[in-house]
């Protein structure tokens, strides 16, 4: 990369009483939810699965004289690694609007992986009915631990705990599924008690087992929502290949 950016590091997590403080690198917040198991167990585990995407793109425009103009847009949001040297984020990361409205793929992605550092990241798989994004990493990057997939979807007001990370620190969110929303087609979509901020759009949602359930994108509506992983899947084994993950 044309610039050095400190790495994102991750060990012990601390616990929050009530709200999100800000905390070094080297911590996350944990903030207390509805009444449910305890998730600390879980967070030691899975939280260094949370990465920070980086994007930037040039966009091109005409003046209303007819002159060129090149701006620069850049944009950050949470992702999650899924192995194989793979992660996923949310598509609005990794594609920036252009003045016509129309959306400008990021001409240069960088993904913040805890305890490893920024490495470059390029676009190979996107859905755009689903609002997700599909990055490689380079090969050296296929024996980092990836989530591991529930195989349907969580029951209402099931406990989950959700991630987001910043330029300063991980947060995690403890939550609860309020429902199950049936979409066109297969579009189903996760609704949680609480809204995310934006730092924990693309990030993960994990249920008290440590498996991926979900991948929370842009709400839609008064809660938190989230693509469900039974919708990712195949979006990451189409990718993989027949060998699955």
């Amino acid at each position: 990369m044309d610039r050095p950016i400190r790495p994102m590091r991750a060990s012990a997590l601390a616990f929050a009483s009530a709200t999100v403080f800000a905390c070094s690198a080297a911590a996350a917040v944990v903030v207390p939810g509805p009444p449910g198991p305890d998730f600390k167990p879980v967070a030691d585990r899975v939280h260094a699965l949370t990465v920070l995407v980086r994007a930037r793109a040039f966009i091109a425009d005409r003046s209303d004289d007819g002159r060129l103009q090149v701006h620069e847009a850049a944009s950050s949001a949470s992702g999650v690694l899924v192995g194989h040297g793979l992660a996923i984020t949310d598509l609005g990361a990794v594609t920036l609007p252009r003045r016509d409205g129309q959306l400008e793929r990021a001409a240069e992605i960088e993904v913040v992986v805890a305890d490893v550092g920024t490495i470059p990241a390029r676009l190979v798989g996107v859905d755009a009915a689903l609002g997700v994004a599909v990055l490689r990493l380079p090969d050296e990057t296929r024996t980092l631990p990836g989530a591991s997939l529930t195989a349907g979807h969580p029951a209402a007001a099931e406990p989950m705990i959700a991630f987001g990370a910043d330029d300063r620190h991980l947060t995690a969110i403890r939550v609860q599924v309020n429902d199950v929303v049936d979409g066109e087609g297969d579009a189903f979509r996760l609704q949680t008690d609480r809204a995310f901020p934006e730092p924990f759009w693309g990030g993960p949602l994990f249920d008290a087992q440590g498996r991926l359930a979900g991948l929370i994108v842009r709400p839609q509506g008064t809660g938190g929502t989230a693509i469900p992983a039974s919708l990712l899947r195949p979006l990451v084994e189409k990718i993989v290949g027949a060998g699955g993950i």
